[in-house]
């Protein structure tokens, strides 16, 4: 059942109690994998390089929020000034609001990272959902936004295909 066929559907169980959220799902496309998604990982370079070149990487993608995860702390930045990089990076998301694109960053398990890149686009192909999770309290924003795309397959149903992160919800200072 393509998305635009289970909207009428689920405008009928909005009103049961649990299914409320049923309502908040609307459509759109996902450039994913992206083809500016990436590994690196060359095994000739010494750790300091392959950190300069992640480093370079997430800085071109000009990140508006984020968090990233060092070997000893968790750097959260809500504008782009605060971003900075202390040790090796272990793994983080990156979002750039203005162009519906985010960047996820994990190590690869053999000394490199793999860079995603996720940009929405405006057509129907899944159902998409907002979410939020619940992150440090020490945040300015404890909360923290995500996309969570869901994909139909004819003999499972829907299922969630990629999440990503969308930014933080920003509280009243």
């Amino acid at each position: 059942m393509e998305p635009n066929e289970l909207f009428p559907i689920l405008s009928q169980l909005k009103n049961i109690e649990g299914l409320e959220k049923l309502d908040n799902l609307t459509t759109c496309g996902l450039k994913w994998p992206h083809p500016k998604s990436c590994t690196i990982s060359d095994c000739n370079d010494s750790d300091e390089v392959r950190q300069k070149k992640l480093r370079q990487k997430i800085e071109e993608f000009a990140p508006e929020q984020g968090w990233l995860c060092f070997q000893s702390e968790v750097k959260y930045f809500c504008e782009p000034a605060e971003m900075s990089f202390s040790g090796i990076l272990l793994y983080g998301e990156v979002v750039k609001n203005t162009t519906n694109q985010s960047l996820h960053i994990r190590e690869d398990g053999q000394n490199g990272w793999i860079l995603t890149y996720f940009e929405e686009t405006n057509e129907n192909i899944y159902l998409v959902e907002n979410t939020v999770f619940l992150g440090e309290t020490n945040l300015v924003s404890n909360q923290l936004r995500y996309r969570v795309y869901w994909q139909h397959e004819n003999n499972q149903g829907y299922y969630q295909l990629a999440a990503r992160f969308n930014g933080f919800v920003m509280k009243n200072v």
